[in-house]
């Protein structure tokens, strides 16, 4: 059985999600590729940090709660078109928990939260640190490329009069 809407707790935790992940992939990005001044770097990282630190449960209740929960029946009348939006979404998934396992494994300080508290690194060895930030980087690339299609995904079905936003609205 399938529904019309998504539930509340998934419509709020996907603009939570969509929040953080956008925002941590654009400042990230700019402090990145922008001649900023070291104490801009900081701040970004640290506020980067300490929140996708809080994010990571609630993405796992997300997950959680697209694994258990009814989701509103396919827009896509033909099994090819519910396979890709099916891959798709599985991808946008898997890619943010690996930037999100990786920027965790790639810290080679502790994690401080908005100083509420903090989190010792996973590993020691500068080696791991660096193979873990490489991937990060990688995985922040695909992710970024992954949440612009299916921003422009959303804007071609709403053109086209298919109207998915809606789903994700209270």
């Amino acid at each position: 059985m399938q529904t019309q809407k998504y539930c509340w707790q998934q419509i709020l935790l996907h603009w939570v999600s969509a929040m953080v992940i956008i925002w941590t992939l654009v400042s990230g990005f700019y402090v990145a590729h922008v001649n900023v001044t070291a104490a801009t770097l900081e701040q970004v990282a640290f506020i980067n940090v300490a929140m996708t630190t809080l994010f990571i449960p609630l993405f796992l209740l997300r997950w959680f709660f697209r694994l258990t929960r009814l989701k509103p029946r396919s827009l896509h009348d033909d099994p090819r078109g519910q396979r890709i939006a099916h891959a798709v979404h599985e991808g946008l998934y898997w890619t943010t928990a690996i930037v999100l396992l990786s920027g965790v494994l790639m810290m080679d300080r502790a994690i401080d939260v908005f100083g509420w508290f903090t989190i010792a690194p996973v590993l020691s060895d500068p080696y791991w640190h660096s193979v873990w930030f490489r991937i990060h980087i990688v995985a922040c690339l695909l992710l970024a490329l992954g949440v612009a299609m299916h921003i422009a995904a959303v804007v071609l079905h709403e053109l086209c009069g298919r109207r998915v936003l809606r789903r994700m609205l209270p």
